[in-house]
């Protein structure tokens, strides 16, 4: 049951889009309006800079 929760919340974890909140929260951002329109680390990297996209 235990490995269970934890596959739970490595999935709940991962569905987070913090590409797109850090963009927003902190650079007011919305990293799917630049660059190639996706949230991946790649674009977020390009767009907001190498602190964000680490």
């Amino acid at each position: 049951m235990e490995n269970y929760v934890i596959i739970l919340a490595a999935y709940l974890l991962g569905s987070i889009p913090s590409a797109l909140w850090i963009g927003k929260l902190f650079y007011g951002t919305d990293v799917r309006q630049h660059g190639s329109g996706n949230m991946g680390a790649t674009n977020t990297f390009r767009v907001l800079g190498k602190k964000a996209g680490i």
